[in-house]
């Protein structure tokens, strides 16, 4: 019986009968084990986990509630039942393929389980079974795991944890019986098999998919299962019936996954004869009390064909409908490209949370808002705030010739001023920048030649940086090779010219959120204890700098030692 749509897995072998008596398995060697802090993820307020795990290469004590320095968030997480978990690395494969627009996620130690292998599985492995980890501790297989809905921002998939389940992929825990040393390179090594006639994946048969077949459950109860698991079945054997399984799958309202959602293209609308106007709707239904204005200075990142993602800044509108401005780029590498020539009305996108990194300062005196081309959709949404809000601002807005959104930009009457090289106006800086005053605030989105005028005139006016925001819509993330020192996890990365230290960190299996990746919002910041860095982006102002440095786009000199 399959649950919430998906189908269990499929093929010649999916009766759970025969998922028994499994070939006991030769001993094999455990590479490391892994251990996790507890801490703030999924830019999620209040949302904590213990998820991202590092590798230790060095030996680690294991007792009674685990490996030592592991932690857990959740409160019945720390139980002796759940001591330490295993995941099937070959698993890691088979989501890449079936999840492709999250396929570099699923990498081994994801799961957030403290050892894995791609020797066993839940069909090889059994409850009960005793498990020698070198040559001092004894653990016992105690349960299958229940995934919950952190799973769910983990893989960035919003039924990740239901899938997990359903295709009985879960992992299972143990208990330890003996505590001990481990070293590296440890024997994992089967000791006993008390219960060969039900495999971890049997069980979880019967926990997730076929949750109403109480003849079974009376056998599976007789089994050394951990106390939570054991406690279920015995009341789904009282009442009758299974549990609602929807909160630990889903979390509540608070909890849900929305890091990214499907949107529909409902207009696709040229603006000028590179510029094209996407208007886009959200999929799912959002509750009247949850609909948002789009907030000045906000993006979203959108998923295109396969693995390629790109953030855009948001023109207007709410997070149930909104609009974006994209000009197609001679040189696309894929992105504007692929929404220009391969999107169509009715088709459906994955859209990333709309996020303010662009913000304005709000308790500013004047505004002073300087564009140059597709730069202005960073600054719609905010022209429109200050015109609501009747604050001092003036637009000054270069084009080549054509001019996009115009209609929306000659409702601000006098307050806007464009400037066309077509017609010989030409954007005079220095005047414009010689009125600011000690209170006033600029904004530039351009071509980089733009940004660089704004910054050589401010300095030889004497505005303070802080005073002055830039918005980069490309920058150039490549640059000379160099290395990376991780001081916590004692590893060396090399960045070579091509890719960014962000790149180079994930391929590592190490996780660092982002979400611009053109270096204006901060959210890739990693700290820097030694080394010189050559800084690129916004995101890190002034001291900022002194201690860290933005990995989408900022690059080491030579060798830098990261805090990691």
């Amino acid at each position: 019986m399959s649950v919430l749509g998906l189908r269990p897995p499929p093929g010649p072998d999916s009766d759970p009968s025969t998922w028994t008596h499994p070939l006991p398995f030769s001993p094999f060697t455990i590479a490391h084990l892994r251990t996790g802090k507890i801490k703030p993820v999924f830019s999620k307020p209040g949302m904590m986990s213990a998820i991202y795990k590092t590798a230790h290469a060095e030996a680690v004590q294991i007792t009674m509630g685990g490996i030592q320095g592991d932690e857990h968030a959740y409160e019945p997480h720390r139980h002796p039942d759940k001591a330490v978990h295993q995941y099937c690395s070959a698993h890691y494969s088979r989501w890449q393929s079936e999840l492709p627009e999250s396929a570099h996620l699923f990498r081994p130690g994801a799961f957030g389980e403290n050892l894995f292998s791609d020797q066993v599985s839940e069909r090889d492995m059994c409850i009960g079974d005793r498990i020698g980890l070198g040559p001092e501790v004894v653990l016992e297989l105690s349960e299958p795991r229940k995934p919950c809905y952190k799973l769910n921002h983990r893989f960035e998939v919003k039924d990740m944890a239901a899938r997990t389940q359903t295709k009985l992929r879960t992992g299972w825990l143990y208990r330890v019986i003996t505590p001990g040393t481990v070293h590296p390179n440890a024997t994992f090594r089967l000791i006993e098999r008390p219960h060969p006639e039900w495999t971890v994946a049997r069980v979880m048969h019967y926990m997730f998919l076929e949750r109403d077949n109480m003849t079974m459950m009376r056998e599976i109860v007789k089994l050394p299962l951990g106390q939570e698991i054991m406690e279920m079945f015995e009341k789904r054997l009282q009442r009758g019936k299974a549990e609602d399984q929807m909160g630990r799958m889903y979390g509540g309202e608070e909890d849900k996954m929305d890091t990214w959602n499907s949107y529909r293209i409902i207009e696709k609308r040229r603006e000028t004869s590179t510029v094209t106007a996407f208007v886009l709707a959200s999929v799912d239904a959002i509750h009247c009390d949850q609909i948002a204005a789009v907030e000045p200075g906000s993006h979203v990142r959108v998923k295109l064909g396969g693995k390629l993602v790109r953030a855009y800044s948001v023109v207007g509108g709410t997070n149930q409908r909104f609009t974006l401005g994209i000009a197609l780029d001679p040189e696309s590498r894929g992105g504007s490209k692929f929404l220009h020539e391969q999107t169509n009305v009715d088709d459906i996108l994955t859209v990333g949370r709309i996020t303010p990194s662009f913000p304005l300062v709000k308790d500013a005196d004047q505004h002073i808002i300087i564009a140059g081309g597709i730069g202005i959709t960073a600054f719609l949404a905010a022209l429109a705030y200050l015109e609501s809000t009747t604050q001092n601002y003036t637009l000054h807005f270069a084009v080549a010739k054509e001019v996009p959104f115009k209609a929306d930009i000659d409702k601000l009457g006098p307050r806007a001023k464009i400037y066309n090289s077509s017609l010989c106006q030409r954007l005079d800086l220095s005047a414009v920048l010689s009125r600011a005053d000690t209170n006033t605030h600029i904004y530039i989105c351009g071509p980089p030649r733009l940004a660089s005028a704004v910054s050589t005139i401010t300095a030889s006016l004497s505005i303070p940086d802080s005073q002055v925001h830039v918005e980069a819509f490309t920058v150039t993330a490549s640059g000379d090779p160099f290395s990376a020192e991780l001081k916590q996890s004692g590893k060396m990365v090399e960045v070579d010219g091509t890719e960014s230290l962000l790149d180079a960190l994930r391929k590592v299996g190490l996780d660092v959120a982002s979400s611009c990746e053109v270096g204006n919002c901060g959210t890739c910041r990693v700290d820097v204890c030694g080394g010189r860095v050559e800084h690129r982006g916004t995101g890190l102002v002034g001291d900022d700098k002194d201690s860290g440095m933005l990995a989408c786009v900022s690059r080491g000199i030579g060798k830098i030692v990261l805090d990691i």
